[in-house]
C-alpha cells in the first residue's frame, strides 16, 4: 500500500492537525508538508504524527514572488513524492496543485476562497477552477453542508464527501458529564471568543461595547490577534475586557469553557466565506454546555436555531449589540443548555471511517 502525502497551508491550523491525526491512526502511512505563518504554534508540538518539512512562508515579499514561492514549493513536493495520493487543503494548495498537473489527490475545502471576492468575474474565475478541482479529485471533503449548493447549486459531483468541522476524536477520551453544569449570574456574565482574533467590526466590537457600556459583564479573549492594530488603546483599557494569549487545541478548551458563559462566535457576515461555513464552534460550545452567539442569516444561524443551542444577531452595529445584552433575561440561556444536553455526545465528534475506508480502497486500486 502507497502513502498519502499531505500539503497543508497553515500547519498548526487545529482541523488540519485533526484530520491527519484521525487518518493517520486509521493505520495509513502518511507523509506530512505544511506551511507555517507563526499563528497556532503551540499546537504543532502536541501533534501526534511525525512532519516531514516545516515551510516558513514568505512575509516580507510581493504577492507575485509568494505565488511563485508556493508553485516551486508545491512543484518540488509532488517531484519528491510520485506514485503517491496527495491530500490538499484549500483552495491555494488545491489550484497549485491542480494547475501543475497533479490528478490523484483528495481536497479538503474548509473555507470558499471565492466567496469573499467581490469582484464577479474573479469570483466566477475562481469558482470554475474550484469546480474543476472538485471534480477531477478522487475525493473531495467539505467541512460544511453550505458549500454544496454555493459552489455547484445543481449537478453535484458524487466524489464530495460531507464532514462537517466536528471535535476531534481526542474528545471520545474526555468524560463530557463531568463538564460543570453553569449557573448564569444575569448581573455578572462572561462573554468570551476563542480562536484566531479578527473580525474588528463583529466580535472585537461586541467586546467593545461590552467594555464600554456593560461593565458589570466581562468580555475574554484567548488566542493569537491576526492583526495587531485590531486591539487599540481604547479596548486595552476597560478592566473588564481580559486578553489570555494563545493556547493548545484541544487539551486547553475545558479549562477556557469553564471560565466563560457565552461563546460569541458572530463573525462578520461582509466575508461571503462565513455565510455558509459551519465552524468547529458550534460543536465546541455544545459539548462544553456554553450558549452560542452567531451573525444572522447565516448557515451557521440556521444550524444554531435548528439545535436550539443559542442566539443569532446583526453584531455590526453597537445598538443591536446593547439591545441583545439588555434584552437577557433569567432562564434565557439555561434553555439553551437544556437542549445541549439532549444532544449525544457521538454526534459531536469527528468519525471520518467513511473516508478512511474510501482512502484504503484507493491506494489499494493503486498498487495493484
Amino acid at each position: 500500500m502507497t502513502r498519502i502525502v499531505f500539503i497543508v497551508p497553515q500547519l498548526s491550523q487545529p482541523r488540519a492537525i485533526k484530520r491527519i491525526e484521525s487518518i493517520h491512526n486509521g493505520c495509513i502511512d502518511i507523509k506530512v508538508y505544511g506551511f507555517d505563518n507563526g499563528l497556532y504554534r503551540n499546537n504543532i508540538s502536541t501533534a501526534s504524527f511525525e512532519i516531514e518539512e516545516i515551510i516558513p512562508r514568505i512575509k516580507e515579499a510581493s504577492k507575485i514572488n509568494k505565488i511563485i514561492f508556493f508553485i516551486k514549493t508545491i512543484r518540488r513536493i509532488l517531484k519528491q513524492n510520485k506514485n503517491c495520493l496527495f491530500y490538499f487543503f484549500g483552495y491555494e494548495i488545491g489550484a497549485f496543485g491542480f494547475l501543475l498537473g497533479c490528478r490523484n489527490y483528495i481536497y479538503e475545502e474548509a473555507d470558499v476562497s471565492a466567496a469573499r471576492v467581490r469582484n464577479k468575474f474573479i469570483r466566477n474565475m475562481m469558482l470554475t477552477l474550484d469546480r474543476a478541482i472538485i471534480t477531477h479529485s478522487r475525493y473531495t471533503v467539505f467541512t460544511s453542508g453550505g458549500f454544496t449548493d454555493y459552489i455547484f447549486k445543481r449537478n453535484i459531483p458524487r466524489n464530495i464527501i460531507l464532514l462537517p468541522n466536528k471535535l476531534s476524536p481526542w474528545f471520545n477520551q474526555q468524560k463530557r458529564d463531568s463538564v460543570t453544569s453553569k449557573v448564569f449570574d444575569y448581573n455578572h456574565l462572561k462573554f468570551g471568543f476563542i480562536g484566531l482574533i479578527r473580525y474588528p467590526n463583529t466580535i472585537i466590537r461586541f467586546a467593545r461595547v461590552v467594555g464600554k457600556y456593560f461593565p458589570q459583564h466581562e468580555f475574554h479573549f484567548y488566542g493569537d490577534v491576526e492583526r495587531n492594530e485590531y486591539i487599540d488603546e481604547e479596548i486595552k483599557s476597560y478592566s473588564n475586557v481580559h486578553f489570555h494569549g494563545p493556547f493548545v487545541n484541544p487539551q486547553d478548551l475545558a479549562k477556557i469553557y469553564s471560565e466563560i458563559d457565552v461563546n460569541v462566535v458572530c463573525y462578520d457576515t461582509s466575508s461571503g466565506n462565513v455565510n455558509i461555513a459551519e465552524p468547529n464552534k458550534l460543536y465546541e460550545s455544545i459539548f462544553f454546555y456554553t450558549p452560542i452567539i452567531v451573525s444572522s442569516n447565516t448557515y451557521l444561524s440556521k444550524r444554531v436555531k435548528e439545535l436550539s443551542v443559542g442566539d443569532s444577531i446583526v453584531a455590526n452595529s453597537d445598538n443591536y449589540i446593547i439591545d441583545y445584552i439588555k434584552s437577557l433575561q433569567s432562564s434565557h440561556y439555561e434553555y439553551f443548555i437544556h437542549k445541549m444536553k439532549e444532544i449525544d455526545t457521538e454526534t459531536l465528534i469527528d468519525n471520518p471511517y467513511n473516508l478512511i475506508e474510501k482512502l484504503k480502497m484507493r491506494l489499494l486500486a493503486q498498487v495493484q
